[in-house]
């Protein structure tokens, strides 16, 4: 499928536009290349004529206006032309409130709404771009718990939140602490390694706890997996 998008934003001087051709899409994100820098944690308006299907909202109208929430921006040159291949994460028809107040304010993913799109809440502290790119992707695994001699001594099977080559957040009912070490296998990838937890988020509502790990012995083979159908995660 060809479609083409009209982005828009703010910078801190003036508003801009671009014409971008769309590289991947779904009802729930896309990915295109700007000539222009987005910072991650911005937000862009993007307007397209989408398939009725892939919509949350005027179905009957020609053309869909989304905003974004941009998850990644990674700079691309080739023929001596630098453009950047951007990642973002559809949030709604309206921007929040504190956007038209401050068009600079970043926000992050905090969960899903209602109608099925993400929700975002502002940005405490500034981003920091991880040394390698996370993808919002589940990943059936088996998460094991080990001893002080690495033996398995229990575990159960679980999905990612998001993984990238070097970590992977994931859902779990496990009592496991910040510092513990735990395996991370993968029967799908032909993947295990041991993994530090770095942080813990306890369980919310009806979502259940998750444990944010960084594999230190062995980097998770993430060109396996299909990309196109991932949201990239940079935050």
């Amino acid at each position: 499928m060809s479609l083409y998008t009209v982005v828009t934003s703010k910078d801190e001087e003036s508003s801009w536009k671009e014409v971008a051709d769309l590289l991947s899409i779904s009802s729930t994100g896309s990915g295109f290349f700007l000539k222009r820098e987005c910072g991650v944690g911005s937000l862009v308006s993007l307007t397209m004529p989408l398939p009725a299907h892939l919509r949350f909202y005027d179905h009957d109208k020609e053309l869909y206006r989304v905003w974004g929430l941009v998850q990644h921006c990674h700079p691309v040159e080739a023929d001596d032309d630098k453009n950047y291949h951007i990642g973002v994460a559809f949030i709604g028809k309206k921007p929040p409130a504190s956007y038209d107040e401050d068009p600079q304010q970043t926000y992050r993913i905090c969960g899903i709404t209602r109608d099925g799109l993400w929700k975002v809440e502002e940005a405490r502290t500034p981003f920091k771009t991880r040394k390698h790119a996370r993808f919002r992707k589940p990943v059936d695994h088996y998460l094991a718990l080990v001893d002080r001699k690495q033996r398995t001594v229990g575990g159960e099977r679980s999905v990612t939140e998001n993984i990238s080559k070097s970590g992977a957040a994931v859902f779990t009912t496990l009592d496991i602490g910040v510092g513990e070490r735990v395996k991370f296998i993968c029967e799908k990838y032909d993947y295990s390694g041991l993994a530090v937890v770095c942080n813990r988020q306890e369980a919310k509502g009806s979502t259940p706890a998750r444990l944010h790990l960084q594999f230190i012995d062995n980097a998770f083979p993430i060109e396996l997996i299909n990309l196109p159908e991932a949201i990239i995660e940079e935050v």
